[in-house]
């Protein structure tokens, strides 16, 4: 099966998600390794999207980081750039005035 340049690629974005959450808690993917009870080797394969990790993996990831399971799919600030800004479109068409000039200030500051 081929895939379609319009999928998304949920095992390399969770995998992305779990490198972030890691790298914040200024983890080595030996101690999380560790922490979670699995090779390191089996990990980074996680991060690089190759693996999937089952639902008891996701549920010991979310305890090592205490953060919910579901925080480990909030994706989207993950995928590529035309995916992103078709998002960001969805929820600007979704505010009412006051959000949008909010909204406009506050992304505006990002630009130099």
């Amino acid at each position: 099966m081929t895939k379609n340049k319009s999928e998304i690629d949920v095992k390399k974005l969770v995998g992305k998600r779990i490198r972030e959450y890691r790298q914040k808690h200024k983890m080595s993917q030996e101690a999380l390794s560790e922490i979670i009870e699995i090779d390191s080797k089996h990990l980074s394969n996680i991060e690089l999207g190759k693996n999937m990790p089952n639902p008891q993996l996701l549920l010991k990831i979310s305890q090592a980081f205490d953060i919910e399971m579901k925080d480990l799919f909030e994706i989207t600030h993950l995928l590529p750039k035309d995916k992103l800004k078709s998002a960001l479109l969805e929820i600007i068409e979704k505010l009412n005035e006051d959000q949008l000039r909010y909204a406009y200030k506050y992304i505006k500051s990002f630009v130099v």
